[in-house]
This record gives C-alpha cells, sequence and structure tokens, in this order.
C-alpha cells in the first residue's frame, strides 16, 4: 500500500469518525431535551411538535456550519501538504467512544426514573420516543445526503477546472 493510498484511508476513516462525533452530540442534546421535556411535565403535543423541530434546526444548523468550514478550507486544501489532525481525530474517537454509551446509560437511567412518575401510559411514551427516534434519524440520512451531493459538486467542478 503507497502512502498516497494510506493517507486518503486514513482521511477518510477521520471523516467518519468526526461524522459520528458530531452526530453523537446532536443525538445527546436531543436526546436529553426529551427526557427534560418528561421531567418537567410539558404536554405531548408540545413535545411531538417540539422535539422534531429542534431536531431539524439542530441538523440544518450543523449543515450550515459544516458547509461554511468546508468553503473556507476547500479554496487551498492539498491533501499532500495538509498535516492529519491527531487531536482532532482523538477527540472525534473519545466523543464517538464515550457519549453514546454515557448517553444510552443517562438516558435509561432517567427513563427508569420517569417512568415510575409519569402521568400518561406507557403506549404515549413509546409513540413519543419513536417519534424522537424516527425525528433523529432521517434528520441524519437528510445531512448525510445533502452534505454527500455538495460535496459531490464540489468535486466535479474541480474535475472541470483540472481538464481545463
Amino acid at each position: 500500500m503507497n502512502k498516497q493510498l494510506f493517507s486518503l484511508a486514513l482521511w477518510m476513516f477521520f471523516g467518519f469518525v468526526l461524522i459520528k462525533a458530531i452526530d453523537s452530540i446532536l443525538s445527546f442534546i436531543i436526546h436529553a431535551y426529551f427526557y427534560f421535556g418528561l421531567w418537567m411535565e410539558f404536554s405531548l403535543d408540545f413535545l411531538n411538535y417540539s422535539i422534531p423541530i429542534l431536531s431539524v434546526l439542530a441538523y440544518a444548523l450543523t449543515i450550515v456550519l459544516v458547509l461554511k468550514y468546508v468553503n473556507q478550507k476547500a479554496i487551498h486544501f492539498e491533501i499532500q501538504k495538509t498535516e492529519f489532525p491527531k487531536v482532532e481525530y482523538i477527540i472525534a474517537i473519545i466523543i464517538v467512544v464515550f457519549l453514546n454509551p454515557l448517553g444510552n446509560k443517562l438516558m435509561g437511567l432517567m427513563a427508569e426514573k420517569i417512568s415510575l412518575e409519569l402521568s400518561f401510559d406507557d403506549i404515549e411514551f413509546l409513540n413519543l420516543f419513536g417519534l424522537t427516534e424516527a425525528s433523529i434519524a432521517i434528520c441524519r440520512w437528510i445531512t448525510i445526503i445533502i452534505l454527500s451531493l455538495y460535496l459531490y459538486g464540489i468535486y466535479k467542478k474541480k474535475e472541470l477546472e483540472i481538464e481545463k
């Protein structure tokens, strides 16, 4: 395996880990809002509308920030001259490895405590939890699709510039 191929693979792993870390943070925030809303006894109707709105806003803001960053870095980016971001890679790995299990454990403990105090049926809780998970999943995929199409457009634009 030559050095250039290894470097490209390493950058791909960095991108995967970074995306997973950002997604873990967003998912944690949305789940925290979900359980905070249950703990504060927000109405189910309010939570049914606010959770998908929060999901869309959080992921849309992330898309805007990522595209802004990509546009700024894409101007002078050359993979051969760019040093691999070791510190950011390690931080992203730590976030991915620890935030998902920690978030799941905290949410499980919170759900157990809240379920004893809830004033509505289990089916309503499951419907709300399903709505939360569905809104996160839909936003994840839409984000991946938008970023993929945008980056593919940059790639094609650069390819045309090279051919000319």
